[in-house]
């Protein structure tokens, strides 16, 4: 690595933990407490946490909720200082999260959008000639002049990135921006960001996307419950992670109770809190469907039923591996595509469609599950229980088939 320009030296970041009730007025006066009521023991949201970041350097940070990334980047991003030890980062750093915070709800969109293009450092006279920039990237310009409180939180943070896309800072911290609009906007996102980072400029972000964090990041760091589990290369973090998750499904699947295709902890696995049901794969005409032509379509349908509290953002997901040896050949996921579930109380029924399926002819399993938030555990996920036969003429080894044609050149 070289010369850092992004430091945090064995850093803690300590909040008060308050005894239930004892915040209120009438607890105060109840109680006859003075003005200034202490807190009980202090909740540490990071511990000795210490990572350095070089010039054009991406770092991913993923944990579960509550691991402490948004402590980190919000540390990072000026709005909180340290309970203990030091940080660096660089004068011109921005940040997704700070600009986002410094919107006025009774502002319009280009009002709030010049604020928060003052935050971080442009002149009167720039942000006048940006503006239509700002606004084309977030693809806001019918809603500039609409006041924020009637922005979804998605199109705030459309407009916070808008602003960031026209900056050149040295360092660019990112809490789950990068899940923001549709698969579209995403990908438009994460196009300027490698521009930036060909440029020069240090990246930090939070993210829940694990693909995303090990095709685009170098380093990742592995949080849990405020102190760093991991780090190191980006790949071989997530890695770890994804096997932390599976392990922890493992233990959180029921015993058996039956035989059958789906069966706990041998084809079925996971709490069970949400369940997979009613799966279907379908072709290109509707009809449910165990074989298709390589080359066609495939559907793959299933509902979500909750049997208890509501869910905050399920994850559902779908893919499909070859039978004979487990080879992963698509691995699909909703936040991936700009699905939200939202808070899921009941259930709800999701489609995930292969437009095409390039595969050599042969077996293979369709997978499907729902997952929490944080990608930590499997509430319902099913293996090796739906085989597709992909029938054609066999051309060649290996497992895709892309679309392709010979020509003769001279």
């Amino acid at each position: 690595m070289n010369a850092p320009i992004i430091s945090f030296d064995g850093v803690w970041k300590s909040y008060p933990r308050w005894p239930a009730g004892t915040r209120t007025l009438r607890a105060m006066l109840g109680r006859r407490m003075p003005g200034v009521v202490r807190g009980g023991e202090p909740h540490w949201a990071l511990r000795d946490v210490s990572l350095h970041a070089g010039h054009g350097e991406s770092i991913g940070l993923v944990g579960q909720n509550g691991a402490g990334k948004s402590t980190l980047l919000r540390l990072a991003s000026g709005l909180s200082r340290p309970t203990r030890g030091a940080l660096r980062l660089p004068d011109d750093t921005a940040s997704v999260l700070s600009l986002g915070e410094s919107f006025d709800l009774s502002l319009t969109g280009r009002e709030n959008a010049h604020t928060a293009a003052a935050v971080a450092g442009m002149r009167r006279e720039q942000i006048r000639a940006a503006m239509p920039r700002f606004l084309e990237f977030a693809e806001l310009e019918s809603f500039a002049d609409s006041p924020m409180r009637t922005y979804s939180e998605g199109m705030k943070l459309r407009l916070a990135f808008g602003v960031v896309a026209q900056l050149r800072p040295a360092a660019l911290l990112l809490d789950e921006v990068i899940a923001v609009g549709d698969a579209r906007f995403q990908a438009k996102c994460m196009a300027r960001i490698r521009e930036m980072r060909d440029e020069g400029t240090t990246l930090v972000f939070a993210s829940h996307g694990l693909d995303q964090v090990e095709e685009e990041c170098d380093r990742a760091v592995w949080l849990q419950s405020g102190a760093v589990r991991a780090v190191g290369e980006a790949g071989a973090i997530v890695a770890r992670y994804r096997d932390a998750m599976r392990s922890d499904t493992l233990d959180r699947t029921p015993a058996p109770d039956g035989d059958g295709v789906l069966e706990l902890r041998r084809t079925r696995f996971g709490s069970q809190e949400l369940t997979v049901e009613d799966v279907a794969l379908r072709g290109a005409d509707g009809a449910t469907v165990e074989e298709v032509a390589t080359g066609a379509s495939l559907t793959v349908e299933f509902a979500v039923r909750n049997h208890g509290a509501p869910v905050r953002e399920p994850i559902v997901t779908a893919s499909v591996h070859r039978a004979e040896d487990g080879v992963v050949c698509y691995d699909l996921n909703s936040p991936s595509a700009g699905l939200s579930l939202g808070a899921l109380a009941d259930h709800a029924a999701v489609a995930c469609t292969l437009e095409r399926i390039d595969l050599e002819p042969g077996e293979y399993f369709v997978d499907v599950g729902v997952h929490d938030p944080d990608w930590t555990y499997a509430y319902d996920f099913h293996w090796r229980a739906y085989p597709l036969r992909v029938t054609g003429i066999a051309i060649g080894k290996g497992v895709a088939r892309p679309p392709h044609h010979w020509a003769r050149r001279g």
